[in-house]
Parts: structure tokens; sequence; C-alpha cells
């Protein structure tokens, strides 16, 4: 009955490489600000030149180390988001432990097995709740440890959305029945890539444009006013949602997802283009109805991951981190 359940996986696989790196370049920054600081107490005492130049090249080397630091903070961001996912799992897990306890006791006054056998269970459950607090007290001990370089647990709930891209987007095909609004949407390229292809690394978006409606019809004379409840003019009222790359293999640019049903995976035949390691021609599928946006793994060898779980196929929430090959993405709603 007793199953010894062992401990998140992604506990160990929490990055401290960028908290090391974060750190340093905090200490340089408050170094830089002290002199900033230090500078204004002195300033009567030199010519305002002097003042000007040391004062610019300060705030200078503090932008340089800000910059270096705002992409270091994004993925200290994700590996907190999967660190907060452990502790969840590893207090999940202590609570069914607990119940595993309960359920022995209540076993054993129905005189289900003797008391040797009692202590021999039993033991097994306190050595599993040994194992739960020694993860918990671990987990905690590197939640300290992002806390160092960053203000309070609010900024480091806060992903931000990453800046300028440099990913090629695609324009998509025009409507054949609906005339386009001027100045008509460049013509789509053929399946096979040009010559200039980005990398492999690098994200195609499909891009969806905006169609205008066709012009309505009256209906004649006695007909019923009502339009059919399904049809080719119907149309389904769904939230607008996106995908926002949280590294580089994931491109720059925000991928606005259309309401219809689109691939992913490094072949050039697919709506989103991934490339990279782990990613197959055709790696995985979004398709959308009134509930909202399910992703689905085309049977992939490496795997789909949604908050770094494996998936078969998940409907996506607010916030969830989809993960395919290296390239990770944010799915956000509105």
């Amino acid at each position: 009955m007793v199953n010894t359940r062992e401990l998140p996986e992604s506990l160990a696989e929490v990055d401290l490489g960028v908290i090391d790196a974060l750190k340093a370049l905090k200490e340089e920054a408050d170094v830089l600000r002290e002199r900033l600081k230090g500078l204004e107490a002195v300033k009567a005492d030199f010519d305002p030149a002097v003042f000007s130049r040391v004062n610019a090249d300060y705030a200078k080397q503090l932008a340089m180390v800000e910059n270096k630091a705002e992409p270091l903070r994004q993925q200290a961001r994700e590996s907190y988001a999967r660190l907060r996912g452990a502790l969840a799992e590893i207090a999940d897990a202590h609570e069914a432990v607990k119940l595993d306890r309960q359920e022995i006791e209540l076993r054993r006054k129905l005189g289900e097995f003797d008391e040797a056998e009692y202590k021999n269970r039993l033991k097994a459950i306190e050595t599993a709740l040994a194992e739960r607090a020694v993860a918990h007290k671990q987990g905690e001990a590197l939640r300290g440890r992002f806390l160092e370089v960053f203000e309070s647990e609010d900024e480091l709930l806060q992903m931000n959305d990453p800046g300028p891209s440099s990913t090629q987007e695609m324009p998509a095909a025009e409507d054949p029945g609906v005339s386009a609004p001027p100045p008509p949407p460049p013509r789509p390229p053929s399946a096979a890539p040009p010559a200039g292809e980005p990398a492999a690394a690098q994200t195609q978006i499909l891009q969806v444009l905006k169609m205008p409606e066709p012009p309505r019809v009256p209906a004649p004379p006695g007909a019923d006013a009502k339009g059919p409840a399904f049809g080719a003019n119907a149309t389904m009222s769904l939230r607008t949602a996106r995908l926002v790359p949280q590294n580089p293999e994931a491109g720059r640019s925000a991928i606005p997802l259309p309401p219809k049903p689109i691939s992913l995976g490094a072949d050039a035949a697919n709506e989103i283009r991934i490339g990279g390691p782990g990613v197959e021609a055709r790696h995985a599928q979004i398709t959308v109805d009134s509930k909202g946006y399910t992703l689905i793994d085309l049977d992939s060898k490496s795997g789909t991951r949604v908050n770094a779980e494996a998936i078969r196929q998940r409907l996506l929430r607010h916030e969830d981190v989809v993960q395919i090959g290296m390239a990770r993405f944010v799915f956000r709603e509105g």
C-alpha cells in the first residue's frame, strides 16, 4: 500500500548559475550607486565640468551593468517559477504521505495486519515524511538565494514581454473571396524556404491578417429574420491569445494565435516554425474551441512540456510555460 514517492526532479534542475551572475552584477551596481551618491556630497568642491564628466561616466557604467542584468533577471524568474512548482509538488507529496499514515492506522484498527506489520509500514511512512521535510528545507534555501538578488518575491514573479524581435515573419495568404483593404497584403511565400532563410534555431511566425467582413446582403421579403445558427458565415467568439518567447531559441516577437488549428515544428510548412535540437518536423499542434486553446503533442520523441511537465494534451491557461525542444514560451490570454 505504501508508495515511496520520489522527490521532484525539478528541484535539482533549478539553475543557480544565473543567481551567482546577478549577485556579482548587483554588487557592481551598488558600488556605482554609492559613488554617484558620494559625488553629490562633494559637488561643490570641484569644477562643474569635472563633476559632469565623472557623473556621466558613472551613470554610463551603471546603465551598462543594468543592461547586462536584465536578461539574467528574466532567466532567474523562469528558474524561480520552476522552483515554485517543485515546492508545490513537495507539499502535495507531504500531504499524500500523511494520508497514507492515516490509512495505516485505519487498516490496523480493522485487523488487516498485526503489530509487527503495522510497525514496518509505519517506519516506511516516517521515512517518507522525513524525506519530504528535507526536500522542503532545501527548496526554501533555494528560495532564499533568489531573494538575495531581488527586492521581493513580487519582483521575482514579474514576467516582462521581450523587446523588439529579430524573428522573421511571413505574411499569411490572401483570402480570395474578400477584397483586401489598401495597401494589399504581400503574396504568401512558397513552401520551400528561400535562400536567405534564417538559422534553424530561429522561429518563423505565420502572421494572421485581419480581413474585412464581406458586405451583408439584405434578406428577401418574407424571409426569416434569424440567420442559420451555423454555417460558412457563422462566427464563434474566442478569447485572443499569444505565445511570448522566453529565450533566444523561441525568437523575440510575441506570436498571436489565430482562431484555427496550427502546427508547430521544424518543417517550413508549419504555421509556427521552431528550430534547434529536440524539435521534430511536425512536433505539436494547437487547436481552439469555445473552451480555449489546447496544446497537443504529436507523438514527438523529446516530448512537449507545460510548466516543466511532459504532456500529451493540455488546455492552456494564462501564464502557462510551454517548452518545445529548447524553445520556451509563456501562453498569455487577452
